[in-house]
């Protein structure tokens, strides 16, 4: 069994301290001040995004010998992919995100995930923190697409390996 770290690129880093110090601000609004719309608008509202986007947010990658378990922090959320239904998988480029859209997801806060499109790709589903290592995987009988990035590119390898051996 393998783990693979998925560590936050800067700008998810960024994004995410910018929240959360939104959240605390309009916190200290709502008592210190006594504004509670403002509170309501700069705390409360950002308080529940945080608390749902870690729910949700990608923390490892993990292979076993007939899966792979993109690791969250509520393990109930985890997503789990049999290796049998892996088709391919290859290491993405940087041309290989121009043009994308978020079309129902998180961009940035604790990382990148839910649904994105672009011309290159076409609709997809992400599980990333940051933009290095993007890993394509075509999964399933309808070729669904999935991008994860692990810090260690050496995961598509081990995938690879590990699919060639299933055959």
């Amino acid at each position: 069994m393998e783990t693979y770290k998925a560590s936050l690129d800067t700008t998810s880093k960024i994004i995410t301290t910018l929240v959360f110090l939104m959240a605390v601000a309009g916190i200290t609004m709502c008592f210190f001040k006594n504004d509670w719309y403002a509170g309501l608008m700069l705390g409360f509202i950002p308080s529940i995004l945080i608390v749902f986007t870690f729910i949700f947010k990608v923390q490892s990658y993990q292979i076993t010998d007939d899966k792979l378990i993109i690791k969250r922090p509520v393990s109930i959320f985890n997503r789990e992919i049999l290796l049998s239904d892996i088709a391919s998988v290859r290491l993405l480029n940087k041309e290989d995100f121009k043009g994308t859209i978020r079309t129902g997801g998180v961009g940035g806060l604790f990382g990148y995930y839910g649904y994105f499109s672009n011309i290159r790709l076409g609709n997809f589903t992400m599980y990333a923190t940051n933009g290095k290592n993007r890993v394509l995987l075509v999964v399933g009988e309808y070729k669904s697409e999935i991008v994860i990035s692990p810090d260690d590119a050496g995961m598509a390898d081990d995938l690879q390996k590990r699919l060639k051996k299933e055959i």
